[in-house]
């Protein structure tokens, strides 16, 4: 067989070869997920997904193709973040800090306690400390493993905290009723984060913030309808994956 007739059989494989619908691709890593042991790094867990693809036969670029799908569906697709991190807070290894995050402890000096919202909270390290302080805390996220943690967590330290599963797109921020809000290493800021936030905060509530930065000072921008007491924008060593240094930007800022 020539290599020209050799290029045609291959593709008319390809051709004749449905392509995986983006859903499909979803289902299937949904249902790998499920059956993984529980593991504190999430990237070993995408990468060990991309290796078993790589091993069933599938190409390189539909592998790429199929984690790009991935990618843009974990954080919007019922059953992907949640699963996710699952699969995270239940492993016995974790690559992040579990003591209260300084800027949060930063925050409060001097503030009279008051509603706390604590967005992502994980296994509750700001919930805790700041019901330990006197505030009355409701944290959320999006795994019922974290939560669980979360509660435990608050029963061994002796305090009370709201702890519920949910996403922070189907959270109800309502109005007026939070005198601070603290999301760290969840994900980066927006305008219309500081739009709902503004709405959901008390006169003179603040925003703490930190997270890893990719971008420019897009969170900054955000937040200039506030009174900025604090941003910094440095390189060094985050509470998540601590031991590599990157660049970091924290945020306090007030209505």
């Amino acid at each position: 067989m020539t290599r020209i007739a050799l290029a045609l059989l291959l593709s008319a494989i390809a051709i004749a070869q449905p392509a995986v619908s983006d859903a499909a691709v979803w289902n299937d890593f949904t249902t790998w997920l499920q059956h993984q042991q529980p593991d504190s790094k999430p990237n070993d867990m995408i990468q060990r997904y991309r290796a078993n693809l790589l091993q069933q036969g599938v190409t390189e670029d539909e592998a790429r193709r199929r984690m790009s799908v991935i990618s843009n569906s974990i954080f919007t697709r019922r059953k992907g973040v949640e699963a996710l991190w699952d699969k995270v807070f239940a492993g016995n290894d974790p690559i992040f800090i579990q003591t209260p995050s300084a800027i949060v402890m930063s925050a409060i000096e001097g503030r009279k306690p008051g509603k706390a919202l604590d967005i992502g909270m994980g296994q509750g390290r700001n919930s805790v400390y700041l019901a330990a302080q006197g505030w009355d805390v409701t944290g959320f996220d999006p795994s019922q493993e974290g939560v669980r943690i979360a509660q435990s967590n608050a029963a061994k330290a002796g305090v009370k905290i709201r702890a519920l599963a949910a996403r922070d797109d189907e959270f109800d921020y309502g109005s007026s009723q939070w005198d601070l809000i603290a999301m760290t290493y969840v994900r980066d800021l927006s305008i219309r984060d500081a739009e709902i936030f503004s709405k959901a905060l008390r006169p003179g509530g603040i925003v703490v913030y930190e997270n890893g930065a990719d971008t420019g000072n897009a969170v900054l921008r955000a937040f200039l309808g506030f009174q900025i007491i604090r941003f910094e924008d440095v390189e060094t060593n985050p509470e998540w994956n601590p031991q590599h240094r990157i660049r970091i930007q924290r945020l306090i800022a007030q209505k």
